[in-house]
């Protein structure tokens, strides 16, 4: 049982790394230079709907989270998030190395 519930996991995590990999791909080609990305450009990029969490909890963009496919596009193409205005539906990415 332990096998299923962490290969369930592990696909979990493998999903919602390819969700977000356009993401990180989009970043990677920035240069380093800080970009401001509303939610909807964000799931323009990406070609599907952020989930409700990234308008109700500010953890969902927090850099940290790296056990989440979201938080790892963003830090493994060398950024971090600098601002968020979750109510205006934006946020800043800038670059950390």
């Amino acid at each position: 049982m332990a096998d299923m519930c962490g290969g369930a996991m592990w696909e979990r995590v493998m999903s919602a790394l390819r969700k977000y990999r356009p993401l990180q791909a989009h970043l990677e080609r920035r240069g380093g230079r800080p970009e401001m990305l509303s939610f909807e450009d964000i799931e323009d990029i990406i070609g599907k709907p952020l989930p409700e969490s990234a308008v109700k909890h500010r953890s969902f963009w927090a850099n940290d989270n790296l056990e989440n496919g979201h938080a790892r596009a963003w830090t493994r193409a060398g950024y971090r998030v600098a601002y968020l205005d979750r109510e205006q539906k934006v946020v800043r990415f800038e670059r950390t190395r």
